[in-house]
């Protein structure tokens, strides 16, 4: 493709502009064309995908509109990490053009709008797709037929990140339900994650001996170093949910779990100042309808994308652990957004870092992992960023439920201040088995024992940050802005 080629009648302004002229997606050998047009450069790029655990199914043939998913996944989390994005900048313009085994399908514009809809929701970037016909055969696993199943059935397929709200979430579901059997399902491209996941998977065995399956399907770059990548995957969530609900429907399930705790998983913003912040919406509920439709409308059929954690805070989801005294399998986790690659990896003053810390200590739960913050050498620059902007984000919740002790009224002063709970209410509702005055209320319960937790544990948080006097001073004005 000509950096001459990219056209199109939208006229408005980016800072960046891509197209992706994928190759077919194989599981070697893979190559992606990118085009920079503002730079006005060329590369080609390695890229393969690794689905033979994907003979791990109960289905004797694998649907092709399944393996296009997966296809799908690969083209989004391709373009998100070369497709350079600014939080700061004004938009970035993505175009991929994806050889698929059912161009008629994908390229309906009910299906590309959503498609491009969601990703413009959960990146901001502008995405627009074409799909063209596959040349090649399938890959190795679609050709493989399955003679007879030797893989044990799963009554329920979830996300695996190894990260500490999946071990909480599944822990979880574990001692409440003793009777059911998991498939794991993990990705990526970064192999400290996948050793991760696999050391907490086997961390669980024995406690749980034949309960528990594992399935990794990694996304590769060849020579990855010779490309600059995006640190802020904003697709990431879409990519993972695409491939796990592949992995869902190919053992025979049409609903895909992930476990995240409610704050985490809505992630409301910080106070107005906060530009630049990240503010990731991988697993929010509007995201997970958003995959849910699209994956419905590919294969015609009804699937769903389900957190069952969505009103839960985190320090409740690590109550099961605390309860049994298990402080080993959390340490083993990684919460951090920004992992380093020396120890400690994590760094202990990111949002993320903060919040393990906050449920940790209010589930009462004792915090073995080591953190750069306190534990390591302190970093330059001011670390207590994100531990104000989190408690003002608290000062500010508490303020507004404060205001009154009818759920009409506290909801009312709540969306004023963030109306998108209540689009979250509209919209989701139903899936959540709900009518629109339980989910208000479920969620205002929900933010209440986010402050509770909060005021009980702040100046044990802030200590990690501040010397003595400091934390003093800090607690004092968290308690009066609180009040």
């Amino acid at each position: 493709m000509s950096l001459e080629s990219f056209s199109t009648n939208d006229k408005s302004v980016y800072s960046r502009e891509y197209t992706l002229q994928f190759g077919d997606v194989l599981s070697r050998h893979g190559t992606v064309n990118l085009v920079d047009h503002i730079n006005k450069t060329e590369s080609k790029v390695g890229i393969s995908i690794d689905d033979r655990a994907f003979q791990c199914r109960t289905q004797k043939e694998f649907p092709s509109i399944i393996a296009d998913l997966i296809d799908l996944a690969v083209a989004v989390h391709v373009s998100d990490r070369l497709a350079v994005q600014n939080l700061r900048q004004q938009q970035t313009r993505i175009h991929a053009v994806l050889p698929v085994r059912h161009p008629e399908i994908l390229n309906k514009n009910s299906f590309r709008n959503q498609l491009c809809s969601l990703l413009e929701w959960a990146t901001g970037s502008r995405w627009t797709f074409e799909f063209s016909k596959r040349m090649n055969t399938g890959r190795i696993v679609e050709q493989q037929l399955l003679i007879e199943s030797s893989d044990p059935y799963v009554d329920e397929v979830t996300l695996w990140s190894g990260g500490l709200d999946a071990l909480a979430g599944l822990y979880t579901h574990l001692k409440e339900k003793p009777e059911i059997s998991f498939m794991l399902f993990g990705t990526g491209s970064n192999e400290n994650a996948s050793a991760r996941q696999e050391q907490v998977f086997q961390a669980l065995q024995p406690s749980f001996p034949n309960r528990l399956n594992l399935c990794r399907v990694p996304i590769r770059f060849s020579e990855s170093n010779l490309h600059t990548k995006n640190k802020i995957s904003r697709a990431r969530g879409i990519v993972f949910t695409l491939l796990g609900s592949a992995c869902a429907y190919l053992m025979g399930r049409r609903v895909l779990h992930l476990y995240e705790n409610g704050i985490g998983a809505i992630n409301l913003p910080y106070r107005k100042s906060a530009v630049g912040l990240d503010h990731s919406r991988s697993v929010h509920p509007l995201t997970l309808v958003g995959v849910s439709n699209l994956i419905s409308e590919l294969i015609g059929e009804e699937f769903g994308v389900r957190n069952p954690f969505l009103f839960w805070t985190k320090a409740e989801m690590c109550k099961q652990l605390a309860e049994d005294a298990n402080c080993d399998l959390p340490s083993l986790t990684t919460s951090c957004d920004s992992p380093h690659r020396k120890q400690p990896i994590q760094c202990g003053y990111c949002s993320s870092c903060i919040l393990r810390k906050q449920s940790l200590a209010a589930s009462r739960l004792k915090d073995q992992t080591r953190y750069i913050v306190p534990h390591g050498a302190r970093p330059a620059g001011d670390i207590r960023l994100y531990l104000q902007h989190m408690l003002a984000q608290v000062s500010t919740l508490k303020g507004l439920l404060n205001y009154s002790e009818n759920a009409t009224f506290q909801w009312k002063s709540l969306t004023k201040r963030f109306p998108e709970l209540d689009d979250i209410v509209d919209r989701t509702h139903e899936v959540e088995g709900l009518t629109s005055l339980e989910m208000r209320k479920r969620l205002i319960g929900l933010y209440q024992t986010y402050i509770s937790e909060w005021d009980t544990v702040e100046p044990q948080i802030s200590g990690d940050f501040l010397n003595k006097m400091s934390v003093q001073q800090v607690s004092q004005d968290f308690q009066l802005a609180t009040q």
